[in-house]
């Protein structure tokens, strides 16, 4: 599988779970109508969820991992 797939993946599974998350324990402690949950857990999970991107450093490429929690880039 290539690089960029990779990151694609992981910045879509990431997200799917900070996503879920979020809406279901928001949905247990609020009682929203569903189009506001989605969102509202949409947008926390974008803030929060780890971004994936593929760089090319000496003709190899590489996947690195920047989040909000963390200082500078880890490479996967």
């Amino acid at each position: 599988m290539k690089p960029k797939t990779k990151a694609v993946l992981y910045n879509f599974v990431a997200f799917i779970l900070i996503f879920l998350a979020f809406r279901l324990t928001i949905g247990y402690v609020l009682k929203l109508n569903t189009l506001w949950l989605a969102l509202i857990s949409a947008v926390i999970a974008s803030i929060l969820a780890p971004k994936f991107a593929v760089v090319e450093e000496g003709g190899k490429e590489k996947i690195l991992m920047s989040s909000i929690f963390t200082k500078g880039h880890k490479e996967m």
